[in-house]
């Protein structure tokens, strides 16, 4: 027993020496070799000023050193680094008669060994047989010049053949980062030479003079084989920016240059091809030139400011921008006149009647297609304003498209909203030109069919990241009614949704309102599914909650302002309002006391400030079988006798959302003529009313009448008396009655 547990001591000892050993020679083991390795070895740069790169990789720390006998020409990005890296060196131009070099050696911090090092060489500027661009530009100042010594030069390709937006079988050539430093090469068939690229051009017989074609100074070799690309790295061109006056003034002419600016508003619904006019900030104005045959001469217009890169080339006689690429028109940012002030009217109505052709927006997508994406519909105005969707995909019923409706309710149709509450969402972006201090008012069309949700909801944001949901937050902000699908010309519904923000809404900032379904209610009664479609129609409008305090003119016996009417939208934002601009408020049946201030009356509605008399139901009836419903408004009595002096303001309605092959009975306007009526004691002119006519479908206009023999019962009915078939919404503001 005794040997056996020796035994088993030992055995077990011995396992234990031997996973100690193994232990120690687990430490002992090398560690990787340091390594570090450079992309290239040598770099040859040319005279101009730019920046390349060289990548480092290693797999250690290092450091880097310069050595040379002027490096201050050169400037790194890093010194330092671990593992991987991309180095830029910037150099500045070498306007010397001789090339400059310096070496750049990259080693590991801790083992001096691993170590590689790039040959930098920056050619001359201004070597012996050679002419700079300025001295080319300097000899055919008078007329052209035919080069009859030996000589080259040599220059930064800055236009780009393959996006063909230059003149035809020219090149712009570039020296330096500075004015006179560009002239355009021209040869006889298309020198396929990319950006930043550097070429040599043998002078000797070339030709140097301004092209009475296009206007700029070339440079025409002998022939196109005295053409050569340098050995140089190829460059990245970085646009010289300049000023308008600059530009105009030729120094930078065939150099690539940038502004900053932005498409003029009335350019705002064109192609670039079409030659837009662009501004500067202090509303400087020249052409962005994109030829039709250019990568992005189909391209829309950008809407916004920016930086605007291109060639300084002339168009019908004047200095104009030409871009290179599609990436020159950098033009996102808010526009210098951008954003909105209050209130604001966001139009879908269409200049024609055909799909897609915004009066008021540019539509971005295609009718024929069902994608969304990168889809938007943007204000012209050049506020920024715009509207996008965010909706499900499935089922491949995607859509959001841009349709003329010729009852006037020209709309944007979407659909599919099966995701469901902030999964689908229809968002309108508005960038503030003034502070929102208060409560303010959002009003739009919104209307369904289908399988398309019924209950919806609003939110807010300033950063379109966190959302506020304003009062009732428990509860649909709007409902579409059940069995009322839209289309034929009805069941167009328009909402106003009230909000007392919660978050700043400053001047330079952006309001943003997302409407997204509440829960899965459909119109229809069923669930939710592909196919249901929603149509924002109309416009979108924000503007303050309105409050109004007139005063009383000295001497008025009677004066009715309408201030305490504050609903529905201003019919004076005209056809912008397309089929909302019959969207009044409340009828006078349902108005509170201080609303009605003693008036009375039948189809008397609100408009913010003023009544409306007369009404015609637009929402739930197509165009052709709607009926006129006449106004009627009865003032109090005024208490006053004898002969009294009555003025009041006045406007007529008039359809201007729809076209002529609308079929809407309403089309040819409403009656300009109304009638005001004696209650109560007196005459107007020897009669118990009088017909007053003259009124104007855009502005309020005042007339002013007598009544003889009042009594202090005497009052004043508002109304008019249209024939069959004929249609009579009349606007009233400011009664007022003096003795």
């Amino acid at each position: 027993m005794k040997n056996r547990l020796l035994n088993s001591f030992f055995r077990t000892a011995a396992a234990f020496a031997l996973l100690l050993a193994a232990g120690a020679c687990k430490d002992d083991v090398p560690l990787p070799m340091q390594r570090v390795a450079l992309n290239t070895h040598a770099i040859l740069a040319p005279s101009f000023a730019t920046t390349l790169s060289f990548d480092v990789e290693a797999n250690c720390d290092w450091t880097i050193s310069v050595a040379g006998d002027d490096t201050s020409w050169a400037e790194l990005s890093r010194t330092e680094a671990t593992g991987m890296a991309t180095v830029a060196v910037s150099i500045a131009e070498n306007d010397t008669s001789g090339s400059r070099s310096l070496t750049i050696r990259v080693v590991a911090k801790r083992n001096a060994a691993a170590a590689e090092e790039l040959s930098f060489v920056q050619a001359s500027a201004t070597a012996e047989g050679y002419l700079s661009i300025p001295d080319l530009r300097k000899l055919a100042a008078d007329g052209d010049y035919t080069v009859t010594q030996d000589a080259k030069m040599r220059g930064i390709v800055v236009s780009s053949v393959q996006d063909n937006n230059y003149y035809d079988n020219c090149i712009a050539l570039q020296s330096a980062l500075k004015a006179n430093c560009g002239i355009t090469l021209r040869t006889d068939e298309v020198l396929y030479r990319k950006p930043g690229e550097e070429l040599e051009i043998d002078l000797k017989g070339a030709v140097v003079g301004v092209n009475p074609g296009t206007g700029v100074m070339e440079v025409k070799p002998a022939a196109d084989d005295r053409v050569s690309r340098t050995e140089t790295t190829q460059v990245t061109p970085a646009a010289v920016p300049v000023t308008y006056e600059q530009l105009m003034s030729g120094d930078y002419e065939s150099m690539y240059v940038s502004l900053g600016v932005q498409v003029v508003v009335s350019d705002m619904n064109k192609k670039l091809s079409d030659n837009v006019t662009v501004q500067t900030q202090d509303d400087e104005r020249f052409v962005l030139c994109a030829r039709q045959a250019s990568t992005f001469g189909i391209d829309a217009v950008p809407v916004g400011s920016g930086r605007l890169c291109g060639i300084a080339g002339i168009y019908e006689g004047a200095y104009a921008v030409m871009p290179c690429t599609s990436g020159d028109i950098a033009m996102t940012s808010p526009r210098f006149d951008g954003g909105i002030t209050l209130p604001y009217v966001l139009s879908i109505m269409t200049k024609t009647a055909s799909n897609g052709a915004g009066k008021y927006i540019f539509y971005s997508g295609s009718n024929g297609t069902g994608s969304i994406d990168g889809v938007a519909a943007t204000a012209m105005d050049g506020t920024g304003a715009g509207i996008t969707a965010k909706l499900s995909s499935s089922g491949g019923n995607l859509g959001f498209r841009y349709w003329n409706e010729n009852s006037g309710h020209h709309n944007l149709p979407m659909k599919s909203w099966t995701g469901g509450k902030d999964k689908d969402y229809a968002l309108f972006t508005f960038p503030l030109n003034e502070s929102v201090d208060g409560p303010f008012r959002f009003s739009f069309g919104w209307s369904a069919s289908g399988t398309a949700p019924a209950n919806w909801t609003l939110s807010y944001s300033n950063d379109n990241v966190v959302w506020y949901t304003p009062a009732p937050t428990d509860e649909p902000h709007f409902i579409i009614p059940q069995g009322k699908s839209v289309g034929s010309g009805k069941n167009f519904f328009y909402w106003t949704i009230d909000i007392t923000p919660q978050i700043p809404l400053e001047r330079r900032g952006t309001l943003y309102i997302r409407v997204t379904p509440f829960n899965q209610v459909t119109v229809n009664s069923g669930t939710v599914a592909n196919g249901g479609e929603i149509r924002l129609h109309s416009c979108a409008v924000v503007e303050k909650v309105p409050s109004f305090s007139t005063e009383k003119p000295a001497g008025a016996v009677y004066f009715e302002p309408f201030d305490n009417l504050t609903t529905g939208l201003d019919y004076r934002h005209g056809d912008k309002l397309a089929g909302m601009l019959n969207f009044c408020g409340s009828d006078i049946s349902v108005w509170d006391a201080g609303a009605k201030n003693g008036l009375s009356g039948t189809n008397v509605r609100q408009r913010p400030g003023y009544a409306q008399i007369g009404f015609v139901e637009t929402q739930t009836v197509a165009q052709g079988s709607y009926a006129n419903s006449a106004g009627s408004l009865l003032t109090p009595a005024f208490g006053a006798s004898g002969t009294l002096r009555v003025s009041f303001d006045a406007m007529a309605y008039k359809n201007t959302s729809v076209h002529s092959n609308s079929g809407a009975k309403d089309m040819n306007g409403d009656l300009k003529s109304v009638v005001v009526e004696v209650i109560g004691g007196g005459t107007i002119d020897g009669a118990a009313k009088k017909v007053v006519s003259g009124l104007t479908y855009t502005e309020f206009k005042n007339f002013t009448l007598t009544i003889d023999g009042a009594t202090a019962s005497t009052a004043l009915r508002f109304t008019s008396e249209p024939a069959s078939g004929e249609f009579s919404r009349w606007f009233i503001d400011n009664i007022c009655v003096t003795k």
